[in-house]
């Protein structure tokens, strides 16, 4: 297929392409490369175009899903997955808050999906729409902008990537079909990966059974109606789950268990309004803030406001509050109170919410707070799940004919598992961040090599730069950090280079 809009030129191509074929005549401009385009490759490419529109150049997307912007979680096809935040609360552009609700509204959306609208009017839309209006918008802009621009969607993947690649300056990228690509600014907007099994299942790989990620297209489908089933962990992805299953028509218990038993809290009807100062002499440890966060809670109960007010004021305060903990300090807040954040931050679509409460209520959910021993299997097919609740020795079973993993994204291992990333790290190129979240960055989220020194010419967008800027895992922040590596990009490319020698 081939785009042709105004001054622009969009290409969208899977098949290799012979490695004499230029990407455009005008080698004087920069050349971006933007290596994965989930939804914060999206915002990156939206922001870049959008709010620079003296912006020249090249852009070479390396994704090879055909939208832009669904990434992992919008490329979802299950009509029973939500978005998890109001779509008035949700959009591309920060300056713009309810764009993805115009949006639903003028295509008459919440009309074909009669679930999507709750009673107070908020909107909670399916998440492949979600990514049906982030891959519109950047169409969009993309044929809006006033500047020469130059953006081809390469449905291909990124394999290597290496500094200097053939004696040039910038970076040299591999893609699966051996061709090579030069680019002059590298963009990782690398998200999520999949869960990682909990170490008493890795044994497990590829048995009939178990579902080590639950991601993937189809992977319930050959879960029986009326077998019992075991879910490893207890937030979104298995309320996800949960609820996929039941829409599905099984009937049979489900058992899920996870260290602390904790599900995401559910959603107030009381309109969110940030609340509590915690930028002003930020805490230098993770137990003074924990402490100033129950006070700040406190106070807020005795003037009406919910505990929401408090962990919005956090969202829009992390990178400040994130920022003042040493690296030691974060680990201990990571363990501590990692699961406690997750399920206060991270709600459940109101929709979702109301299945696993009916769940528990009819009892074929249990919720338990317990650590997996083992699992084996019998002759039979079952499989015996030993676990041991949380404070005790002894230990219980359940029966079971599936176990789905529901760990959430394996980040801790993302930089070993993703091959471009392994191969930068393998050179030197970068190092993931001290506790282990994604990749080691600045604070203009450029990357850093092994010795701490930032490449001028090298960002990261999106979830795997959290570790140095704290909460980058919802909206919007996972759509203004990208903004502001848009404007750091606009700024770099303006200057003039000498070109470089762009091949595909």
């Amino acid at each position: 297929m081939k785009f042709i809009w105004n001054l622009q030129t969009m290409f969208v191509q899977s098949q290799p392409v012979k490695e004499s074929q230029p990407i455009s005549g005008q080698g004087f401009y920069r050349h971006i490369v933007l290596i994965g385009c989930g939804l914060s490759g999206a915002a990156f490419l939206a922001h870049l175009i959008r709010d620079h529109p003296d912006f020249s150049g090249r852009i070479t997307v390396l994704e090879p899903s055909e939208k832009l912007g669904a990434g992992l979680a919008y490329g979802t096809s299950d009509p029973v997955h939500r978005t998890n935040v109001a779509a008035a609360r949700m959009s591309l552009f920060p300056d713009l808050p309810d764009h993805f609700d115009a949006w639903l509204r003028q295509r008459n959306i919440p009309h074909s999906d009669a679930h999507s609208t709750l009673e107070d009017g908020r909107i909670y839309a399916r998440r492949s729409v979600f990514g049906d209006y982030v891959d519109d918008t950047v169409r969009s802009v993309i044929e809006a902008a006033s500047g020469m621009v130059m953006v081809r969607h390469l449905r291909l993947r990124a394999v290597s990537a290496s500094r200097n690649h053939a004696g040039k300056s910038g970076w040299g990228i591999t893609l699966e079909d051996g061709s090579l690509i030069a680019a002059d600014i590298l963009v990782l907007g690398v998200s999520h990966t999949a869960p990682d099994l909990p170490a008493t299942l890795r044994g497990w790989a590829g048995e009939k059974g178990l579902v080590a990620d639950p991601w993937q297209p189809d992977a319930l489908a050959d879960i029986a109606l009326d077998a019992p089933v075991c879910i490893i962990g207890t937030g979104l992805t298995a309320c996800d789950v949960i609820a996929s299953l039941r829409a599905r028509g099984h009937r049979a218990p489900m058992t899920a268990l996870s260290r602390r038993g904790l599900l995401p809290r559910p959603r107030t009807l009381l309109p969110v309004e940030a609340a509590g100062d915690f930028s002003t002499e930020p805490a230098r440890t993770a137990s003074a803030l924990l402490r100033r966060i129950r006070r700040t809670i406190a106070a807020g109960e005795v003037q009406g406001r919910p505990w929401e007010d408090v962990i919005d004021a956090l969202r829009v305060q992390a990178p400040i509050v994130w920022g003042a903990l040493k690296t030691e300090e974060k680990r201990r807040l990571l363990r501590h109170a990692r699961p406690f954040w997750d399920v206060h931050r991270f709600q459940c679509a109101p929709q979702i919410d109301a299945v696993v409460r009916q769940g528990l209520e009819e009892g074929w959910l249990t919720v338990r707070a317990a650590s997996l021993v083992s699992a084996d299997r019998e002759a039979s097919g079952d499989i015996v799940m030993t676990f041991r609740a949380r404070g005790q020795s002894d230990t219980s079973r359940t029966t079971v004919r599936a176990v789905v993993n529901c760990t959430g994204p394996g980040h801790r291992s993302v930089v070993e598992a993703h091959p471009v990333l392994h191969a930068l790290e393998e050179q030197g190129v970068l190092r993931s961040d001290p506790c282990r979240l994604g990749i080691d960055v600045d604070w203009e989220s450029r990357v850093l090599d092994r010795d701490g020194t930032a490449w001028p010419d090298a960002f990261v967008v999106g979830p795997l730069a959290r570790g140095t800027h704290g909460e980058l895992m919802g909206l919007p922040q996972v759509t203004t950090q990208p903004k502001a590596v848009a404007a750091t990009v606009a700024a770099l490319a303006a200057k003039s280079i000498a070109p470089a020698d762009i091949k595909v």
